[in-house]
């Protein structure tokens, strides 16, 4: 397989996206003053559970109760930012980590995804359930992932790095056009 990963039939495009820089925060996130650190240095504010937060330029999604995940669209200024924030965070009791070569990012394009997610995750998908600004953490085909809702007809899958080829690979098959059924 070429480094490139890239699918392609009439219902879906299916991308493995690199730019892509990603960082851990783990803090006690309800705290108003790393709250308004985050908002002031992000310009957005801290998701609340399920939710994920977007500008042009990031991505802020809820991991769990004490854990944030900062996506950047340019991974060149990962450890710029990174370095920022733990300036910014001195005081607080705080870990920041960059997740970035450890994990990958999917774009799945097309108006199926819910059914092709359907086929390998439990999470509710129904479009009044699942919508634009929820991020869920689930098993997709078996592998530890996060996805949330680009646009309509878009969503973004975040996976382990080391399984980037098992879950391309299983991407392509749950797109098989012969095996998607309208459901949603």
């Amino acid at each position: 397989m070429s480094d490139k990963m890239v699918y392609s039939n009439s219902l879906f495009n299916i991308s493995a996206l690199d730019q892509f820089g990603m960082l851990t925060v783990r803090a006690e996130i309800k705290n108003r003053k790393f709250q308004k650190i985050i908002k002031d240095f992000f310009k957005l504010s801290v998701p609340s559970r399920l939710k994920i937060s977007t500008n042009k330029i990031f991505f802020l999604a809820w991991m769990s109760p004490n854990e944030i995940l900062v996506i950047t669209k340019n991974q060149d200024e990962i450890k710029t930012i990174k370095s920022s924030i733990e300036n910014d965070l001195a005081g607080l009791e705080t870990l920041v980590l960059d997740v970035s070569s450890s994990r990958t990012i999917f774009s799945v394009n097309g108006y199926f995804w819910r059914e092709l997610l359907a086929k390998g995750s439990p999470i509710n998908l129904f479009p009044s359930e699942f919508n634009s600004g929820s991020f869920r953490r689930t098993r997709l085909g078996q592998v530890s992932t996060a996805f949330w809702m680009i646009k309509e007809d878009e969503i973004y899958i975040l996976c382990g790095q080391s399984y980037k080829n098992f879950f391309f690979k299983w991407l392509c098959n749950a797109a098989d056009e012969k095996s998607i059924i309208k459901f949603f």
